[in-house]
């Protein structure tokens, strides 16, 4: 069964590169996560990038939707992720909070994506940057 789930997902893009996170130190996603039942995704991403790195909204504008698979472990099955990309100005040095491991900037080649951050990653580069 493939049960639905609405998460915003946050575009920080820097000097470094773009800010991913990974809940296990190998495997690396975009900061953000689920909508909450009385929270729009704009909400989801701001909260989410907050509880994950630390970092303050400064900025954020809506890009665009894209939706995808994850099999997770923890709960089981599958879920459908309708993401909507934010990208966003932050505050702050990112540091790993709650579940997250590792924080780090994706420079084109490391570190190693989920199919889902990759897919977003390259559709922002390819509107925004040519």
């Amino acid at each position: 069964m493939v049960r639905a789930r609405r998460r915003g997902t946050a575009i920080v893009d820097t000097p470094k590169g773009i800010l991913v996170v990974s809940k296990d130190g190998k495997n690396f996603l975009l900061p953000g996560g689920g909508a909450r039942r009385d929270e729009t995704w704009q909400d989801a991403t701001e909260r989410e990038l907050k509880e994950e790195t630390g970092l303050e909204v400064v900025d954020i504008a809506y890009l665009f939707e894209f939706t995808g698979i994850t099999r997770t472990g923890a709960r089981g099955g599958l879920f459908r992720n309708a993401h909507k990309a934010f990208l966003v100005t932050a505050t702050g040095v990112a540091e790993p909070r709650q579940e997250i491991k590792r924080v780090a900037y994706y420079d084109g080649s490391d570190p190693r994506l989920s199919y889902s951050a990759r897919k977003i990653i390259e559709r922002y580069r390819s509107l925004f940057n040519g």
